[in-house]
């Protein structure tokens, strides 16, 4: 577990011009339209796609959704020539990112007694989105660790009948989670938050970066979910995915070589009472992001001075300050203001706030998944708007809303959940959801949600 140490961020970190993406290649094809699907143009002059991407933990299929026209293009990742494959059994797949014009897919694998833990770079040659069908191929296969390697957690036990400590937390081998883009460089972070290293890989050259990867930092590199940049690539955020983990560190990148200096770690509360297992960090501008915390109670893992833990909660975080301030504390019912459930995710867009609820480390699992909204004109006193709900606003046994991948013209929100099966689209203008992709359309466990054009 890290060991909290509060230090000033003692370096003037510059603001710079916002940039979307870094990453470029050539356009893909649509073979019924002929031309790139325009949105906006990023910094490179390079058409930004209407696309979000995502895998499938039960059947291992690709998916690709076009969220624009509300299309949806499963692959078989056997179809796919270099595709790892050991007799029958199918490489567990964990994450996905695209490059910004949607040629490239990095997909992120499990260690098993069969595969070691793989970053996978999938080219897409060509998308028809009218006949549901896309031609890719492996362009490389990274290994980032053994076969059968095992998670590197604390032992962690409940200890009341509030906080339990549910096997898919715990029971794991290496994984590989939250990649996230670096503006302005050729590098796309990885984390795999069973450990404590962060991948590092190129991107012109789809390998891992010599002499950087593995970044093992004692202390900070620890159980993280993502190295959330700001849009200058001038910070980036550690989250703390564990229980008992109150830490957000925050580190200073280098564009040039992919390194990553630590500056600082901020403490979500403090050593008596505070906050833990943070999933995700959203950025509001280049100083100040929000995270949001998981934790319901104490574990065994509790320090023996925390009189409490702080249950589910926003924090507002000041990246230059380094500090964290409470803005939503946990909600008293499904109506009321404030994190209901375990908040998994979150997002900032268009002065509003969005999070993500699951229901998933009490002792029941997958009752319900909310998503809630708020007017963030004032970052320190957001104003409750709505609670979406299963059977209301979202399709009927909805349960663990997990990752929100917003549009990066802000529009839309592609919210996932692995659980029950569903794809949303949310509009931002309304806050309705405007279209469901779900089993009905052959999504069994969608994981992974990524939308070209954003960081992470």
């Amino acid at each position: 577990m890290k060991k909290f140490s509060m230090k000033k961020l003692a370096l003037v970190i510059p603001i710079a011009s916002m940039c979307m993406l870094t990453l470029s290649a050539s356009s893909v094809s649509a073979n019924n339209d002929q031309a790139p699907l325009p949105i906006y143009q990023n910094s490179y002059n390079n058409y930004i796609q209407p696309i979000a991407t995502a895998i499938d933990y039960y059947s291992g299929n690709v998916y690709l959704f076009n969220y624009e026209n509300e299309k949806l293009i499963i692959i078989d990742p056997a179809t796919i020539s270099g595709w790892p494959q050991n007799g029958d059994t199918r490489v567990p797949l964990q994450h996905t990112i695209v490059s910004p014009d949607g040629s490239k897919v990095y997909i992120t694998t499990d260690a098993t007694d069969l595969y070691p833990a793989y970053i996978i770079a999938l080219k897409i040659n060509s998308v028809d989105w009218n006949a549901g069908s896309a031609s890719a191929t492996v362009e490389s296969v990274m290994t980032a660790d053994a076969l059968g390697t095992p998670s590197e957690f604390p032992h962690v036990e409940p200890i009341n009948n509030v906080q339990n400590v549910p096997n898919w937390v715990i029971g794991r081998a290496t994984q590989i989670h939250g990649p996230t883009i670096l503006p302005y460089s050729d590098f796309i972070y990885f984390t795999e938050f069973t450990s404590d290293r962060v991948r590092v890989i190129n991107t012109k050259t789809d390998e891992l970066v010599s002499g950087v990867d593995p970044i093992v930092i004692p202390g900070y590199t620890e159980q993280t979910h993502g190295i959330n940049f700001n849009k200058s690539g001038t910070i980036g955020l550690g989250t703390g995915y564990f229980f008992d983990n109150s830490l957000i560190d925050v580190y200073k990148p280098n564009n040039e070589t992919g390194q990553l200096q630590p500056v600082d770690q901020i403490m979500l509360g403090d050593e008596k009472k505070h906050a833990a297992f943070s999933h995700f960090t959203a950025w509001i501008d280049e100083r100040y992001a929000v995270t949001a915390t998981m934790q319901l109670d104490k574990t065994s893992l509790t320090p023996s001075t925390t009189q409490k833990i702080i249950p589910p909660s926003v924090w507002l975080l000041d990246a230059i300050e380094g500090t964290a301030t409470k803005i939503l504390d946990r909600a008293a019912n499904a109506n009321a203001p404030g994190v209901f459930r375990s908040a998994s995710d979150l997002a900032v867009v268009n002065g509003k706030l969005y999070i993500a609820e699951e229901d998933s480390i009490d002792f029941t699992f997958a009752d319900d998944g909310y998503i809630s909204v708020y007017d963030l004109t004032d970052r320190t006193k957001p104003k409750f708007i709505k609670r979406l709900k299963p059977g209301v606003d979202l399709p009927a046994g909805f349960a663990i809303a997990h990752t929100i991948a917003p549009t990066p013209d802000n529009r839309y929100l592609i919210v996932a959940s692995w659980v029950s099966g569903y794809v949303l689209k949310i509009d931002t203008l309304t806050d309705t959801v405007v279209k469901v992709w779900g089993p009905n359309d052959g999504l069994v466990k969608p994981h992974g949600i990524y939308t070209a054009g954003q960081n992470r």
